[in-house]
């Protein structure tokens, strides 16, 4: 979007203060990633400059809005950064490499009980693409809260009311566990769960059902509802008697379609 006098002006005053401390914050970043001196150097300024193009096409979305402490500003233009090193080897690798699930802060960082403080850019990198696949909301909050940024400043730092970030970091973690099953916790037991649910897990296919087993009792059964009823997101939180269902509509909008994708090929294939 163009940019008024005003916000060229003000990414112009960024730049200046700025521009030096992303370029070593990125080469930081890209060598805590195995990349040598050299090489992190010359990638890091790439980085850098494709962040401050990012920023310019958000416009006043990003940190060219007005009010914007100066430890908002940094946290955003890092986020910017971190998010254009995820792409970058998104792009740079073509294969996926095993996770070794034996390694406890591999497992801990992006389960749902994870420690605060955690640092995103810090996992393996087969986990961090993992991350790197989600939408870019999604994966904004997800980081940040990884990141420890508090909880009421959560929201300013994405634009949003914090309801939302909250509600967007529930999604992240929910789309993870969908595309990864290994992060969710073990099975729950089919034999303990209402009749209803155990007769719809028989409805649904084996690649559905394995994931279904492994989610929360208030994702397990609004997504079965979803795939086996096709309600939407108000008529779930009726069905379930939630007094306030807008975590299941949020959660259903962005998780319904890739679990009613979920082992669709393979069933083609079978057929």
């Amino acid at each position: 979007m163009p940019l008024t006098p005003e916000q060229s002006a003000r990414l112009g005053e960024l730049f200046e203060e700025y521009s030096v401390r992303l370029v070593r914050y990125a080469q930081h970043k890209l060598m805590n990633r195995g990349l040598r001196a050299a090489e992190a150097h010359s990638l890091s300024e790439d980085i850098a400059q494709e962040a401050w193009v990012a920023v310019a096409r958000m416009g006043a979305q990003d940190v060219l809005a007005p009010g914007l402490s100066s430890t908002e500003v940094q946290t955003k233009l890092y986020v910017r950064v971190q998010n254009r090193i995820f792409k970058h080897f998104e792009r740079s690798m073509s294969h996926e490499q095993p996770v070794d699930w034996q390694d406890a802060t591999t497992c801990a960082a992006l389960c749902p009980l994870m420690p605060s403080g955690c640092a995103l850019v810090e996992l393996p990198e087969n986990v961090a693409r993992m991350v790197a696949k989600l939408p870019e909301q999604e994966r904004e909050a997800l980081l940040l809260n990884l990141d420890g940024a508090p909880g009421d400043g959560l929201g300013e730092h994405l634009g949003c009311g914090r309801t939302k970030a909250e509600k967007l970091i529930k999604r992240a973690l929910l789309l993870l566990q969908i595309d990864n099953p290994e992060l969710s916790r073990e099975p729950v037991d089919e034999d303990t769960l209402p009749g209803w649910q155990r007769a719809a897990l028989r409805r649904v296919n084996p690649a559905q059902r394995s994931i279904l087993l492994r989610l929360d009792d208030l994702s397990r059964p609004a997504l079965l509802l979803h795939l086996t009823e096709g309600l939407s997101g108000k008529a779930v939180a009726v069905r379930l008697g939630l007094k306030d269902g807008s975590l299941v509509a949020f959660l259903l909008s962005g998780c319904g379609k890739p679990m009613r994708h979920l082992g669709a090929e393979d069933m083609e294939q079978a057929a």
